[in-house]
């Protein structure tokens, strides 16, 4: 009988996949509903994690300028600095990029209504608009009472209502639940952060319960997966603001407008890892551009030579080295995950890739020797 103990896993497993291949839209299904029932709960661990680097700073400054005094008060006077900190940062960013991004697509729409007018025409031949055409058609060659084509205009009128009703309807019900998203997730990521050590020692008391021989393991996967998420997100702050102050220097120097709008954009989009700065040239470039083509072309020559310097000296300087991550695997880990999960896959795919990574390294050298 002991001898069979041994393939039980291989048999769960088995049965396990056969399960997932049989009723894979079934699982499908019951994954989407989860993970939309968990989006704030989600929400809020990502940016519970992301506040406690800060939290964690702060505290260390609170231990240093008290020298270990006041300590009930550190924990709550050090989650509120810190979400003070996100705040103002974001505010300082749509404070910059909303006004300026608002007076360059009215530039755009001021001098290119005249190039945009033989499209607008084209909306003769919406059906939309068509129909009421029609009616006034059917009223000017007598072919209908006045009555019939009014009833049929007011039908029209009012089913067109009804469909901006239940957009607007739709649009604030997603937006109200989006307010209730952020609001949850807000409340749960303080939860976290207050109570992080007992949740830190509730955790490894479950896993060394039910999975005794496998602890060991289990704590240092997680060990390695939260170095390299913690090293990739300072290292791309870091880097992002780095980049941003360049750009924003250099446009200075080259005159070129929206300078400082230019150089948050970059900053900003410079989180995502190689591919970032590009987005943020084509879309600077492009608010430039209507502004001054002239202005634009300066711009993309002196962000391709800011990118070579950030490629070859900033990068793996400054993030590179941390994650000790090959260019090959996080430019895959960009196109995969950016690909499957979009912009959250950009950032999340290139850490997740650096644990792996890690991870088998560490593996291969240990039965190496």
């Amino acid at each position: 009988m002991n001898n069979y103990k041994k393939y039980w896993p291989i048999a769960i497993m088995a049965f396990l996949f056969y399960l997932a291949v049989h009723y894979w839209n079934s699982l499908i299904n019951l994954t989407g509903t989860i993970f939309h029932a968990s989006t704030s709960l989600i929400f809020g661990f990502i940016l519970a994690y992301i506040v406690n680097l800060l939290m964690v700073q702060y505290e260390r400054g609170y231990d240093y300028l008290l020298k270990g005094q006041l300590k009930k008060p550190k924990r709550g006077i050090c989650i509120l600095l810190s979400y003070i900190t996100v705040i103002v940062a974001f505010s300082i960013i749509i404070a910059i990029v909303a006004p300026q991004v608002v007076n360059a697509v009215t530039i755009l729409v001021k001098d290119g209504g005249k190039a945009l007018m033989p499209y607008l025409k084209k909306l003769d031949h919406n059906p939309a608009f068509s129909q009421y055409a029609k009616h006034l058609e059917t009223l000017i060659n007598g072919k209908m009472d006045v009555s019939s084509v009014a009833g049929n205009i007011l039908q029209t009128f009012f089913s067109g209502a009804s469909s901006a009703l239940s957009a607007i309807t739709g649009a604030l019900s997603s937006f109200f639940s989006l307010i209730a998203t952020l609001l949850f997730g807000i409340m749960f990521s303080l939860y976290l952060l207050a109570g992080k050590e007992k949740l830190i020692r509730g955790t490894k008391r479950v896993i060394n319960t039910y999975c005794p021989r496998g602890s060991e393991k289990i704590l240092y996967v997680a060990r390695v997966f939260n170095d390299a998420y913690r090293q990739f997100i300072i290292g791309q702050v870091m880097e992002a603001v780095i980049i941003g102050v360049l750009c924003f220097i250099g446009g200075l120097i080259l005159q070129l407008p929206y300078v400082a709008m230019v150089g948050t954009i970059v900053g900003v989009t410079a989180l995502i890892p190689i591919a970032g700065c590009y987005i943020g040239a084509g879309l600077s470039a492009f608010l430039i551009f209507t502004v001054s083509p002239i202005k634009a072309l300066e711009f993309l020559i002196f962000i391709f030579v800011l990118q070579q310097l950030e490629d070859n000296l900033i990068y793996p300087r400054v993030v590179g080295s941390s994650l000790g991550l090959p260019g090959i695997f996080v430019l895959a880990a960009i196109t995969i995950f950016g690909g499957v999960f979009g912009f959250a896959g950009m950032l999340c795919g290139v850490p997740m890739t650096s644990a792996i990574y890690r991870l088998v390294q560490n593996d291969m050298r240990k039965k190496n020797g």
